[in-house]
């Protein structure tokens, strides 16, 4: 026990040691998603919530109000969010251990913590200014709670730290109806009955922190903006992956072709948005289906994006261009240990091992609303650590437990694997051999 506590220690020491030493890398001056989390902060600190002059719902307002925070105490350059992300990284990586415990033995536990605290993109990450590292901390609370056995006298809580997790990224809004899910299916185990009453009850309770979090936001949307909306951008994003010059992830050519993204009124422009992309899947099921894999194909690519963030991007090149350029050395440490916990845990996660309905649950949640909307490489930062508590799986049941799997189980392996091995081979043979 005192020796756990001194690895622990010592990985976790380590961990944020690497963190701070990453406050060093230069970073470039914020663009996209970064840029406007940072302009709504600075209006947050001026008593609104707007853009470029106008009240907005574009985004939720957790990472917006989590960077005012930090700029009211550092000023509003990147070093202060950069340093408190790293810290609260750290405590994240904690937490991650904690789940760890749910799953595995000390050894095994310790094991999974360090892959997860020195797994490249999750400390790159903490220097940006990007929701990944706040999201991470409160999607760990989150799953650590669900952990936890019993849902008595913590079903509210549930709710409120589901809640406070949408509120930084609201796409994470499908995964709620897994408690539900949960609170029936396994009635039996949890309530010792067969009766329906004490899931529902729960249920409410759940919905009720939920409520408690969510309404504020959603009422001040309604009367400022005139609808109860978690974000104004949801419409535009189901667009983005549905329409006819859809490829699968954020197209910027088409979107600046579009006027209607010009249009100020936001809650027009997303029902606008909503109402083309709702008829294109319905005139197009099979190109929808079609374009789901391929954003399923974008979601599980390479680590491009947290590289991409520290480079510059000159005008008249695109993201490829930009990416062929990063150093190989580079794109080897970031991509590898990205590729080793995929294809393992792709594996672990068809072996036996507990609270697999939350790791399973999770992770198809998440790919499910990629699929139906858009994504893009980093999105996939949200699965790390199933997958990582999945390979390590499979690193204690050893490579000989694939050749006990049903075959079934072999078969959908194999397929899974086969899958990622062609997305990033395409990727990279692309990237590296094809003529333009």
């Amino acid at each position: 026990m005192k020796s756990t506590k001194k690895l622990l220690l010592l990985i976790l020491l380590s961990a944020l040691l690497l963190r701070l030493l990453l406050l060093f890398i230069d970073t470039q001056p914020l663009r996209s998603d970064s840029l406007t989390y940072h302009q709504i902060a600075l209006s947050i600190l001026s008593g609104e919530y707007t853009i470029e002059g106008r009240t907005t719902a574009l985004v939720v307002p957790g990472y917006p109000i989590f960077l005012a925070g930090i700029y009211s105490l550092f000023g509003d350059g990147q070093f202060g969010v950069r340093l408190v992300q790293s810290f609260l990284d750290v405590l994240t990586c904690y937490l991650f251990f904690l789940v760890c415990r749910k799953f595995f033995d000390e050894k095994y536990s310790l094991i999974a913590l360090s892959v997860f605290a020195f797994f490249p993109s999750n400390a790159l990450y903490t220097q940006s200014v990007l929701t990944e590292s706040l999201f991470g901390l409160f999607a760990m609370l989150v799953f650590l709670n669900v952990l936890r056995g019993s849902f008595d006298n913590r079903i509210l809580l549930t709710g409120i730290l589901f809640g406070a997790a949408i509120l930084v990224r609201s796409s994470f809004s499908i995964a709620v109806l897994l408690i539900p899910l949960y609170l029936f299916i396994f009635k039996q185990q949890l309530f010792d009955s067969i009766s329906i009453i004490k899931p529902a009850i729960n249920s409410l309770l759940f919905i009720t922190g939920l409520i408690i979090i969510l309404s504020p936001w959603m009422i001040r949307n309604k009367q400022v903006m005139g609808a109860f909306t978690l974000a104004t951008q949801g419409g535009s994003t189901l667009w983005e992956g549905n329409n006819p010059q859809a490829t699968g992830t954020w197209n910027k050519q088409v979107a600046d072709a579009n006027v209607l993204f010009n249009d100020p009124d936001e809650v027009g422009r997303e029902k606008e948005f909503r109402k083309q992309a709702v008829e294109f899947i319905l005139n197009n099921p099979v190109r929808f289906i079609e374009l789901g894999f391929r954003k399923l194909g974008y979601l599980f690519s390479s680590e491009r994006m947290t590289l991409l963030y520290f480079m510059d991007s000159p005008a008249g090149m695109t993201s490829s261009q930009v990416y062929k350029t990063v150093n190989p050395l580079y794109m080897a440490v970031v991509n590898i240990p990205y590729f080793i916990v995929m294809l393992a845990g792709a594996w672990g996660l068809l072996m036996p091992f507990r609270h697999k309905f939350f790791v399973v649950g999770f992770i198809s949640a998440w790919m499910i609303t990629m699929f139906v909307f858009v994504a893009v490489p980093r999105y996939h930062y949200v699965l790390i650590p199933f997958f990582v508590i999945a390979a390590i799986n499979l690193l204690q049941r050893g490579l000989g437990s694939i050749t006990t799997l049903p075959l079934r189980s072999k078969l959908a392996g194999l397929v899974f694997t086969i899958f990622l091995l062609g997305v990033w081979i395409s990727e990279f043979y692309l990237l590296y051999f094809r003529t333009v």
